[in-house]
């Protein structure tokens, strides 16, 4: 029995009803079908459309949601300390913040930054 060439094999998949394949073996050659309106794209884009379409009921195509993460991620800061991301999404001085447990921790860098030192040396101490 012969085996068939891996550039003729086709990857498919199935999510929420739609049958999503792959002839290419390329990143962004995921192809499916919604509502009528075919789609090539990266997988992750292509599932995002079929979630689109079955939690509104009105097609988006996958380049829409490509160019709102790009224009999301533009503007954001993120830094790094003692293991706790600092994040700032508008650029502002005070407009950082940081998730601490189930607390959401909000102003200048050095003020969050003191914060954590208190609380990671309180954590030590117990």
């Amino acid at each position: 029995m012969a085996q068939p060439n891996e550039a003729e094999m086709k990857k498919r998949l199935f999510h929420r009803g739609h049958n999503i394949e792959n002839a290419s073996g390329a990143p962004d050659g995921w192809k499916t079908t919604i509502n009528g309106n075919t789609v090539i794209n990266k997988l992750t884009l292509v599932k995002k459309s079929i979630d689109w379409w079955y939690d509104m009921q009105t097609f988006m195509p996958p380049e829409k949601f490509l160019a709102r993460n790009s224009s999301e991620k533009n503007g954001q800061k993120i830094e790094e300390y003692k293991g706790y991301k600092l994040i700032n999404d508008n650029g502002e001085p005070n407009g950082w913040y940081v998730i601490l447990g189930t607390k959401l921790l909000k102003g200048s860098p050095d003020a969050i930054k003191k914060h954590l030192d208190l609380v990671i040396t309180k954590m030590q101490k117990s």
